[in-house]
C-alpha cells in the first residue's frame, strides 16, 4: 500500500471473490529494514483494486473495507480513565478499595451499533491483544478469551502533602481495575490514577478524594479525689495518742494502788 517512517504496509485483495468472502484478509505492517512484523490483523480490512486503497496522513491510515463498504480510520486513539474511592471518612487502619475503568473513546466507539453492544464503553486492551480485540469490537468476531487489559498507576497526595505511588492495577476484560490499600495516616488524601498510554491509546488520568478519620481519643479515668484533711493527718492521730497515753497512765496507777494494799 505505502511505505512511511521505515514501515511498509501491505493489504490483501482478490479481483472476483466469491460470496460470502472469507474473513481472513490480512493487513500487515512490517519493519522495512528487518522484515519483522510490527502488527497484523486478519479479517478486518479487505482492499480494492480500483478505489479506496489504504493511505496514511497525519499518522492515521484511511482505507475502504470491501467486506462492508465502509471507510475506516486506523491509528492511535484517546482513552478515558475513571477512579472512585470511598466517599465517606474511614477509620484509620481500615482498608479501602480504589476502583475505576479505562475505556476506548475513539470516534468509532460512538457508532450506535457499538454503543448498543458496549453500553458501559469499550474497554481498553493491551497492545498484544489489540488486533483480536478490534476484530471483536468492529467485526463481530468471537471475544478473545486471552485478551489482557492495561496497567494503571495509583498514587496519592497524603495529608502531609507527600506524593507517593501506592501500587499498580491492571484492567480486566470489562475494563475495570481495583486496588486494595490501607491508608497509614489520618487526614485527606487525593487519589490519582494514571494510564500512561500505549501503542494503541493516548494517556489519560483521573483523581478522587479520600478521607481517613483519626482514632477516637479515649479520656483517661479521673483520679479518685483525696478527701484527707488536716484533722485526719494531725488532730485525730494526736487525740488517739493522748487517749492511749491516758489509758497507759491509768493502768500504771491502778497497778500501784494494788501494790500498796496489804
Amino acid at each position: 500500500m505505502f511505505i512511511t517512517d521505515d514501515y511498509a504496509y501491505f493489504g490483501h485483495l482478490e479481483h472476483s471473490a466469491n460470496n460470502p468472502r472469507p474473513r481472513g484478509a490480512p493487513f500487515i505492517c512490517l519493519n522495512a529494514t528487518s522484515g519483522e512484523v510490527v502488527w497484523r490483523i486478519n479479517g478486518a480490512f479487505r482492499q480494492s483494486r480500483w478505489g479506496g486503497r489504504a493511505i496514511m496522513g497525519d499518522s492515521i491510515i484511511a482505507t475502504q473495507d470491501t467486506y462492508n463498504q465502509q471507510v475506516y480510520a486506523i491509528g492511535k486513539g484517546p482513552s478515558k480513565l475513571t477512579v472512585t474511592a470511598p466517599n465517606i471518612g474511614v477509620p484509620q487502619g481500615t482498608s479501602v478499595m480504589i476502583s475505576g475503568t479505562v475505556t476506548d473513546v475513539s470516534p468509532g466507539t460512538n457508532d450506535d451499533a457499538i454503543k448498543m453492544r458496549f453500553p458501559n464503553g469499550v474497554p481498553a486492551m493491551s497492545d498484544a491483544s489489540q488486533s483480536d480485540w478490534m476484530l471483536y469490537v468492529y467485526k463481530q468476531f468471537t471475544m478473545p478469551a486471552s485478551a489482557t487489559g492495561v496497567d494503571v498507576q495509583i498514587s496519592v497526595v497524603d495529608a502531609n502533602g507527600n506524593f507517593r505511588n501506592i501500587g499498580t492495577a491492571t484492567t480486566d476484560i470489562s475494563g475495570t481495575y481495583n486496588l486494595h490499600w490501607t491508608p497509614d495516616i489520618p487526614g485527606k488524601y487525593t487519589v490519582i490514577a494514571t494510564f500512561a498510554g500505549s501503542g494503541a491509546y493516548y494517556a489519560s488520568y483521573s483523581q478522587a478524594a479520600l478521607g481517613v478519620d483519626a482514632p477516637a481519643v479515649t479520656p483517661a479515668p479521673s483520679p479518685t479525689p483525696d478527701t484527707t484533711t488536716a484533722a485526719d493527718l494531725y488532730l485525730l492521730p494526736g487525740i488517739a495518742a493522748i487517749i492511749v497515753a491516758i489509758a497507759v497512765v491509768g493502768a500504771i496507777l491502778a497497778l500501784l494502788v494494788l501494790k500498796k494494799r496489804p
